[in-house]
């Protein structure tokens, strides 16, 4: 055993897990900072909410990281609401209660050099995954609401299906489907005949192995059903952690983020414990 760090201790072993491990845990606690992407050189697009401008939401760094957590998040639709709603479990990212309006966020903002291992992770070093737990008050009103992982080097898009290369599961309607796109080919789409009802709290991962092989888990199982031929990304391609949310319908459904956990798969491909 080496020399224990100041903190360890008290904390568990959480020393291990982050400087180590490299397991990264974000949990929704606090509002975010939200930055205008005027600072970065851009136009202004605070207030206006047209349609895949992109905002910054800064979260602290906490007990789960050394890394505070940066969110570029950007409007789906026209809307004024520039940030999400503080809830008693977490952050509210639903948006303008409009149809076809949302929110969607990448962890690693575009043409930027990331972190390896956090917010941008490359086929070929070593396996990675991403997981997020939310709740969502009305499936009903989920036209998309995608948690996986995109290319690092994308723009924010208007369509989902409109990304190149994508690995994700898209909560639609309270149909739980895997969501995959290589190069830039069509989307396929398999259901994993697993649901997800009103007011439900899950966990969604998705994970992909050292040689590009993608797979899904749902509340730390694999989903019932999986696809019949698993993706395969190219070695080199950069991928960020990506969430893209789109109501149905004008009315609330209160999509409620309350942990994010990011990292690097070990040996047998799992996370760290």
């Amino acid at each position: 055993m080496g020399i224990p760090l100041y903190g360890q201790s008290k904390q568990g072993g959480k020393i291990d897990d982050v400087l180590i491990n490299k397991k990264n845990v974000f949990s929704f606690d606090r509002p975010p900072i939200v930055i205008d992407d005027g600072v970065l050189g851009g136009a202004q697009k605070l207030a206006d909410g047209t349609a895949q401008d992109v905002v910054l939401h800064q979260y602290p760094a906490g007990a789960g990281s050394i890394y505070g957590l940066q969110l570029a998040a950007s409007y789906n639709g026209t809307q004024a609401i520039d940030g999400p709603a503080p809830a008693s479990t977490g952050m509210n990212y639903e948006g303008d209660q409009a149809d076809d309006e949302g929110f969607q966020w990448a962890m690693s903002y575009p043409g930027s050099k990331g972190v390896e291992g956090v917010d941008s992770f490359t086929v070929g070093n070593v396996g990675f995954y991403a997981k997020l737990r939310y709740s969502n008050e009305d499936v009903s009103i989920s036209d998309d609401c995608a948690f996986g992982f995109r290319l690092k080097s994308q723009a924010s898009n208007a369509a989902l299906d409109n990304y190149t290369d994508v690995a994700c599961l898209n909560n639609i309607s309270g149909d739980i489907n895997v969501e995959s796109i290589l190069n830039n080919a069509s989307t396929v789409t398999t259901d994993t005949t697993d649901d997800w009802g009103d007011a439900e709290t899950h966990t969604v991962e998705v994970r992909i192995s050292k040689a590009g092989v993608a797979s899904y888990r749902l509340d730390g199982r694999a989903v019932t059903t999986s696809p019949t031929a698993d993706v395969t990304f190219d070695t080199g391609d950069v991928f960020t952690p990506f969430m893209f949310f789109l109501h149905s319908s004008a009315a609330s459904c209160d999509i409620i983020l309350q942990e994010l956990e990011t990292g690097l798969l070990d040996d047998q491909g799992n996370p760290p414990k």
